[in-house]
């Protein structure tokens, strides 16, 4: 249970790093007389299932993903390129993690149990099928 753990610190510690650099957004306060209520509206988007799933797994393209970067930095036997094909292909990067960590514990190829995830699969039966001791 122990590497469970570790591999799911090592996500968390990805995902921590990943948002450290993101811009955020500061709300405005307006003090008035006497309390009254504001309505607020968000400006309307139409935006379809397609788009939505597009936009999650949407290629960088000629642009450098920081969060690939990190990863493939971090296991030197997967590159960027390896990394952002995987990505591409429409694996999220905590399962990219969770596969090259596990790679790294078993032998095991990552891109193997990626496969094995978009066939249904989860993560405990995938660790079942390669021998993932506790």
């Amino acid at each position: 249970m122990t590497k469970l753990k570790v591999v799911l610190f090592i996500t968390l510690a990805f995902m921590l790093a990943g948002c450290a650099g993101q811009p955020t957004q500061t709300a405005e306060v307006v003090e008035t007389q006497s309390p009254v209520a504001l309505e607020t509206t968000a400006p309307e988007l139409e935006v379809t299932a397609q788009e939505e799933v597009a936009a999650a797994t949407e290629c960088p393209g000629d642009e450098i993903n920081p969060l690939g970067e990190s990863i493939a930095a971090d296991y030197g036997f997967a590159s960027y390129d390896q990394v952002m094909a995987w990505f591409c292909d429409g694996a999220e990067f905590e399962d990219i993690l969770v596969a090259l960590e596990t790679q790294s514990l078993t032998g095991e190829p990552a891109g193997d149990m990626l496969q094995m995830l978009a066939d249904g699969l989860t993560w405990d039966d995938i660790w079942l099928l390669v021998e993932l001791d506790d």
